[in-house]
């Protein structure tokens, strides 16, 4: 599986923190090199070997309303 880049909005991030769960969770999947959580844009940049429904489906069960864009 290549390397890739995916990006996703995160409607309800509202601060720091929301991006440091966010990027927490993100880190620790399978294949997930580099996480970026911006709650200014409401955007969640990730690269690596990834599946990208998955990602959506981790934030969305942490309690944020993620989609694929």
């Amino acid at each position: 599986m290549a390397t890739e880049t995916m990006q996703f909005t995160v409607e309800d991030m509202m601060c720091n923190g929301c991006e440091d769960t966010i990027q927490h969770e993100l880190k620790h999947e399978d294949g997930v090199q580099q996480v970026s959580a911006n709650h200014i844009e409401g955007t969640v940049e990730v690269r690596g070997t990834i599946n990208p429904s998955l990602l959506v489906e981790r934030v969305n069960a942490l309690g944020f309303n993620a989609s694929e864009e």
